[in-house]
């Protein structure tokens, strides 16, 4: 235990406080900047977070003496947030490049996929931009390859690696299927 987590500590036993909460926000392309911003975060009182019924969260409790632990946790939590803002970002810029300068934009498409792809995403562009995409078969066709890789990195991720196997693949298959389907 660091010092500084120590006087934290004391610092909340003294204040009677014996319990803390951490903010578990689920992060995924429809959580709202708002809520992102609190994923990971630790309140000495759930009343300290402020009430959004528009994405789905968690206050979760732990006692005191395992903040720095739960510190340590939100910093990482915090990072994934910052990570799904910066994909977001990314997205939004290659989507509005897209028919200007396509080779920019795929490269933007490239790096936001690394982050995470999600498929109402794709399904939002492709109806947005789709005549356009009919008349440039070798960028869509490049799209297309991008958002499937993107699609199956995604899959190879820790965090699938809890879900059965089989359930992970048919979640894969579908996607890959789906992806097929909105670039045919």
């Amino acid at each position: 235990m660091s010092f500084s987590d120590f006087v934290r500590i004391l610092g909340h036993l003294l204040r009677g406080r014996f319990r803390l909460f951490q903010c578990y926000t689920n992060v995924n392309w429809r959580t709202c900047e708002a809520c992102l911003s609190w994923h990971g975060r630790i309140v000495a009182r759930p009343e300290d977070f402020p009430a959004h019924n528009g994405c789905p969260h968690e206050l979760l409790a732990f006692p005191v003496w395992r903040l720095g632990e739960h510190r340590r946790q939100g910093e990482r939590m915090k990072k994934k947030a910052m990570e799904e803002l910066e994909r977001r970002e990314k997205w939004r810029r290659a989507a509005a490049l897209l028919t200007t300068d396509p080779s920019t934009a795929l490269a933007l498409f490239q790096e936001a996929v690394q982050i995470d792809v999600y498929l109402p995403e794709v399904e939002e562009l492709v109806e947005k931009k789709r005549a356009w995409l009919k008349e440039n078969p070798a960028v869509s066709a490049e799209l297309r390859r991008i958002l499937a890789a993107g699609w199956k990195a995604k899959f190879a991720k820790e965090r699938y690696e809890r879900q059965p196997e089989r359930a992970r693949t048919a979640q894969e298959r579908f996607g890959l299927v789906r992806l097929q389907e909105l670039f045919s």
